[in-house]
């Protein structure tokens, strides 16, 4: 994709000829000139002419189709004519400035032929599409050629669950309907492909690289679902235009099941989405909160590392959080998974800043401020905060005990260094050691932009590092891109998402970001598109709305905040700044490919369906999946005796949680696969048969006793036992009395309607 260094030009191109007159006047300011140069509409023959101005040098500085244009100026040709942005750089005397974007025609190889089939409908759309006559469907029978074994296990499901076929795997000599090659087309990069839909030969699918071939099948199947099965003949290319295309989740501060995070990447990749960025650790930002009511954050505040650790400080004070943590194995194979779906993990550690689960393992290394968030930093002038830092990172970069690293297989770490509110030059000194602690374990680092906020004279490189540009005011686009940062547009204004807040909403924001943004804009500054130090973009859900602040909600609630904002940025960030169709458009267009293949995560049971079951002995498996909002659960029990106090009986069971007859209190409740506990408050009489009714819909859930309504539904963790808190609960429906003292005459689960997302406080 990007590239970070440009290969010298041709001799012949890299230079517009030099011109002086001294009789002439003065000449134009140089970014004047880089801005209205002279540059041809259409690209004639192998390479792209270099606009001739007097006085100037003028040279390719990129293009945001690398793949078509190189940093040579040589051209690939696409398959039809393509619009590629190219930008320049023009220096004159000791100065050098750089162009705007300039668009040009790349003249494509083929016409597509009168009465050809039209471009199908794919999301991000296809770059380059040449009809032909004809269809090619599918049968009951698919087979396919060429796959490796994992993309074929994965196709094969979502072939499967599309079509309702059986895949095979061809024998040789034997037709294929889907073929997949890997071959040397250099236009592809690393992850484009090429199609070709034959009505004899079938589909062939070609890529250099893996990824490449699987985003095709991402095409590929959604041109299936559109056409239910017939696929239009005819040939595609299609590249993308910037390297990173992503997304970033704040698990660090809500505890988010790993469950969803193997959903999230398959969403992701279904949209050719392949950045993930997965903020491990953080903690309560307002801490002043509890400052100014003269209690201790340190002890009190809320705070996680959502990894399984070794650490353990000498006050026994573990590392890993205390109440939801993904495992170093069940990591490992995350990474690995999503890596077969084209996506990137790229872990974080948030550090000197945001670090309240560090200073608690280590009080000893805590910043020395009078800042009211204090608590949270670590001392970035103290070599032991050093030692204590990277031995944490060494845990998950680096083989341990003659285990494969945890992030094998992640290129990029980042380092986190957001919002230290120190002394400057601490924090330019900490940042520069991480940066290269970091390079020196064999990875590129990539960290939130400060430097225009924290600016000093301790020197920091960016040379081989990557940076998140998230605020105007922390750090500037060209800055840092001058002091050698490849840059990420992550504007806060734009792109984030604080589910529940009212400030921060993107997904508020989404018919202006569809029609509007641009990923080469940023806070005001605008990089051109093919800078090869432009690497794309991200947008963010940030999880603030915890400890004090929070609302009840958890991640089934933010799903679909998320998933409308996928969209709208994977079109930009695979294709085209401006969209062909309206937002409204746009939407109805893509309920077409709305149902991804393998994905549920509304735990939606199909045709309004019911379950209804007589457990008899208790405990019983009952197998069922979880069943999502809107639903009602209607169960006749009977508790035989009075519950042991701090004993849990488990009423229903399965992954997504518990729903308990009683909680270590007695009373009726829950708790989530987060974590999160609800009690009604109330509790089961003994030795009576009694109706239950559990009424779940996105972000309520209620309970009656006898047709009454139990008690008010609270949090039973932080003081979070308001009115109108959110308490979305998934029905567990694998395990029928795990832990019950008593009977179950009858289980009734009835799934009602679709869900839909959860109502919104804050919204206006």
């Amino acid at each position: 994709m990007k590239t970070r260094t440009l290969l010298p030009l041709f001799a012949a191109l890299a230079v517009a000829p030099l011109m002086a007159d001294s009789s002439k006047p003065a000449p134009q300011p140089l970014q004047q000139v880089a801005d209205s140069l002279p540059v041809v509409a259409r690209v004639e023959g192998d390479f792209l002419q270099l606009p001739m101005v007097p006085d100037a040098q003028v040279t390719l500085l990129g293009a945001d189709y690398e793949q078509l244009v190189l940093p040579d100026g040589r051209i690939r040709k696409p398959l039809t004519d393509t619009r590629v942005k190219v930008s320049f750089s023009v220096s004159r005397d000791r100065e050098s400035v750089i162009s705007r974007d300039y668009e040009v025609v790349i003249p494509g190889t083929e016409t597509p032929p009168a009465n050809a089939n039209p471009r199908p409908f794919v999301f991000p759309e296809l770059l380059n599409w040449v009809g032909a006559a004809g269809n090619y469907k599918m049968g009951v029978v698919v087979r396919l050629s060429g796959a490796d074994s994992t993309m074929a296990k994965q196709l094969s499901a979502e072939l499967t669950d599309i079509l309702g076929c059986q895949v095979v795997i061809a024998q040789p000599g034997e037709v294929a309907d889907v073929t997949f090659s890997l071959c040397n087309d250099a236009r592809l990069g690393d992850e484009g492909y090429t199609m070709a839909i034959s009505a004899n030969e079938g589909v062939k699918i070609a890529a250099t690289t893996q990824t490449g071939l699987f985003w095709g099948t991402r095409s590929l199947l959604q041109m299936l679902a559109t056409g239910k099965g017939v696929l239009p003949c005819g040939k595609a290319l299609d590249i993308p235009r910037y390297q990173v295309r992503g997304y970033l989740l704040d698990v660090g501060r809500l505890p988010i099941p790993m469950s969803y995070l193997y959903d999230t990447v398959k969403y992701m990749a279904w949209f050719k989405m392949n950045d993930l960025h997965i903020h491990l650790n953080d903690n309560f930002i307002f801490l002043e909160d509890y400052v100014k009511a003269g209690r201790d954050p340190l002890k009190e505040a809320y705070s996680a590392f959502r990894l399984e650790s070794n650490v353990v400080g000498e006050n026994g004070q573990r590392l890993t959080a205390d109440d939801l943590s993904y495992t170093k194995a069940e990591f490992r194979d995350f990474i690995a998974f999503a890596k077969a779906y084209g996506v990137k993990i790229i872990p974080e550690f948030d550090t000197p800043a945001h670090a309240l689960a560090f200073t608690k393992v280590r009080p000893d290394l805590i910043y020395k401020s009078h800042n009211l968030r204090a608590a949270e930093m670590l001392d970035a002038t103290n070599p032991a905060t050093r030692d204590f830092v990277e031995g944490v990172f060494n845990e998950y970069l680096l083989p341990q005990n003659g285990a494969p690293a945890v992030f094998e297989g992640c290129d990029v770490m980042h380092v986190g260094a957001d919002e230290f509110h120190g002394n400057a030059e601490h924090y330019r000194s900490y940042a520069a050691w991480i940066l290269d602690m970091v390079k020196q374990k064999g990875y590129t680092p990539r960290i939130w932009g400060s430097l225009n906020e924290k600016k000093g004279k301790t020197p920091i490189s960016g040379k081989g590092a990557q940076m998140n540009l998230w605020n105007g005011s922390w750090a500037k686009a060209w800055d840092s891109i001058n002091q050698g940062f490849d840059v990420i547009n992550t504007t806060d204004g734009a792109l984030y998402i604080v589910p529940f807040a009212n400030y921060y909403r993107m997904d508020w924001n989404q018919p202006n970001i569809y029609t509007y943004w641009r990923v080469n804009e940023i806070a005001g500054q605008i990089v051109p598109s093919g800078h090869p130090q432009m690497l794309g973009g991200a947008f963010g859900i940030w999880n603030d709305m915890i400890d004090q602040r929070y609302v009840g909600y958890c991640a089934y609630d933010i799903w679909n905040m998320f998933t409308t904002s996928v969209d709208i940025l994977a079109g930009k960030f695979w294709g085209a700044d401006v969209p062909d169709v309206n937002y409204d458009a746009h939407r109805a267009r893509l309920s077409s490919i709305a149902a991804i293949p393998g994905l549920n995560p509304g735990f939606l049971w199909e045709n309004n369906a019911t379950y209804v079951c007589t457990p008899g002995a208790l405990p019983c498996k009952i197998g069922q999946p979880s069943m999502g909002p809107n639903y009602t659960l209607t169960m006749e029990v009977k508790l035989e005796a009075e519950p042991t106090p701090g004993q849990e009986q488990v009423l229903l069971k399965s992954a997504e949680g518990v729903f308990c007859a009683a909680l270590k209190d007695g009373t009726i409740g829950f708790r989530r696969s987060d974590s999160m506990e609800f009690s009604f408050n109330c509790k089961l009489p003994v030795g009576k048969v009694v109706t239950l009714q559990l009424i779940g819909e996105p972000g309520s859930t209620r309970l009656l006793v006898d047709g009454q309504p139990a008690g008010q539904c609270t949090l039973t963790r932080f003081h979070r036992n308001a009115e109108g808190i959110i308490n979305t609960f998934v029905l567990p429906l694998d395990e029928v009395g795990t832990s019950f003292k008593g009977k179950v005459y009858r289980l009734e689960a009835k799934h009602t309607t679709p869900a839909g997302p959860t109502r919104d406080p804050n919204r206006k």
